[in-house]
């Protein structure tokens, strides 16, 4: 009993001297430099310090690039095929092209239609580049633009015709995503039903994949009283619409992202973000809070997934199971906090960040520690289970209340089949679920191991038994 005490009193100060060693290294120093605390979550979902995952590097204006400040910029969208950043600057009426140092490459006040006149912006707000087309929500006109990277117009998307429309139906894109078929997808404000489905025509489809409204008791018991009433007097009663999106994402492997305009009300969580499958299901069923809105949402080919708040303008970057990794930004005006952030991109090691009100864009570049997860996120990703014990070892030498090396170092061993191994990290992290899943392998794994002594042993009891009957039926026989 006293030495499990002392073993305890042992791994207490060691743990106390791995945060105090962290307090002095270079890289707590570092994580000073940011006008905010990063932080991470404990096992009772608590908030503590941590070092920066990314740092605020700069933040610059329209007027830097030399192009005028930017006026209610609403959209952003990074075109990795040819390293090209598109801002939708709404309030100037002009798309601005840049490179991934922030040069300016381009800028559109206006497009060239087919005859050769020109195509005047009203309200573009949202853009999304694939295949060498550019299409833009232009809110203004009401449509969708579509033209190649010199500004010359292919196509143009009115509102769309269908008798699957309602009658009130009106038309404002303001985002939009065109999947690898051609099929466009649109938010259009106001329109709750779910995002607009197009096919590559332009011709409608269908409204897709609805946001859920969680059916409380309240509203339970509302719905059969409606269903009651008259129908003059069940128009007056309150309805309960689905939340309308406020931004879309297409994922490499096919899934949109999307985040609510809303939350249902204060006593409720709601979906703020929604994974939707190429059927319009939610796939996605993390709650974020009740009153958790996302202005964007951005995920790599790793499945990292980065999210702007609206509220506080913190950014949270999940890994691919909804671990928090890092989290960035906040509220006020200093580089690296904002006022209404309103979109996102990752740009291979750094992330944009556009502020309508500050009419910015500000640049965080990862860290030394950030790379360092990175390097080990993306070893566990691509298979390489074993490499990546020693990343996630120095991480949690830099920061032992790191919870997401915990879990990781679990899912390395469970990978291996170590499963002993894996319920001790799993236990760290406090991860039921993989606990479990590494409980019942290691269960069954003793089992298989044991089995040919269990059989063994069958076998020499059901021998035993055999031979005693038999001396009893032998010893009959003589008498």
């Amino acid at each position: 009993m006293e030495a499990k005490i002392m073993k305890k009193i042992k791994k207490q100060l060691i743990s106390l001297l791995c945060g105090a060693l962290l307090l002095f290294s270079p890289m707590a120093a570092r994580a000073t430099e940011a006008p905010y605390q990063p932080f991470a979550l404990d096992q009772w979902g608590s908030t503590m310090p941590v070092p920066s995952g990314y740092l605020p590097t700069r933040s610059i204006g329209g007027a830097e690039l030399g192009l005028g400040d930017f006026k209610d910029a609403s959209d952003m969208f990074y075109c990795a095929e040819q390293g090209e950043l598109y801002i939708a600057d709404s309030g100037n009426m002009r798309i601005v092209v840049l490179d991934e140092s922030l040069q300016v490459i381009r800028c559109w006040t206006e497009l060239t239609l087919e005859d050769g006149s020109a195509y005047q912006f009203v309200n573009p707000q949202g853009i999304y580049v694939r295949d060498g087309l550019v299409y833009i929500a232009e809110m203004g006109r009401q449509e969708i633009v579509v033209c190649d990277r010199e500004g010359q117009v292919s196509n143009i998307f009115g509102a769309p015709v269908s008798p699957l429309l309602p009658e009130n139906f009106k038309y404002q894109p303001h985002k939009v995503v065109v999947d690898a078929a051609g099929r466009i997808y649109v938010l259009s404000k106001g329109v709750y039903q779910g995002i607009v489905y197009l096919e590559p025509d332009g011709s409608f489809i269908k409204f897709f994949g609805p946001n859920d409204v969680e059916m409380t008791l309240k509203r339970k018991a509302m719905k059969i009283w409606k269903s009651i009433l008259s129908e003059q007097a069940a128009s007056t009663m309150q309805t309960f619409n689905p939340i309308e999106y406020s931004n879309l994402f297409l994922s490499e492997d096919g899934y949109i992202y999307a985040t609510a305009a809303g939350y249902a009300d204060a006593k409720t969580e709601s979906n703020a973000i929604t994974k939707l499958n190429p059927l319009g299901i939610n796939m996605l069923h993390i709650k974020f809070g009740k009153e958790t809105l996302f202005s964007d949402v951005a995920v790599d080919e790793s499945g990292v997934t980065t999210l702007l708040e609206v509220k506080t303008g913190v950014i949270y970057q999940l890994d691919k199971d909804g671990m928090l990794m890092f989290t960035m930004g906040g509220k006020g005006e200093q580089v690296g906090l904002f006022r209404n952030p309103v979109s996102l991109v990752q740009v291979k090691d750094k992330i944009y960040v556009l502020d309508a009100e500050k009419n910015t864009i500000t640049e965080f570049e990862r860290t030394e520690f950030g790379e360092l997860v990175w390097t080990a996120v993306n070893l566990f990703n691509e298979g390489f289970y074993e490499e990546s014990i020693g990343p996630w070892q120095e991480v949690v030498r830099r920061n032992s209340n790191y919870l997401v090396a915990y879990a990781c170092m679990g899912k390395v061993y469970y990978q291996l089949g170590e499963y002993d191994k894996a319920m001790y990290y799993d236990r760290l992290a406090n991860t039921k679920d993989s606990y479990s899943d590494a409980y019942k392998a290691a269960s069954l794994q003793k089992m298989r191991e044991s089995f040919g002594t269990i059989v063994l042993g069958i076998v020499l009891i059901a021998a035993a038994v055999m031979f005693v009957k038999y001396r009893k039926k032998r010893k009959g026989a003589s008498v």
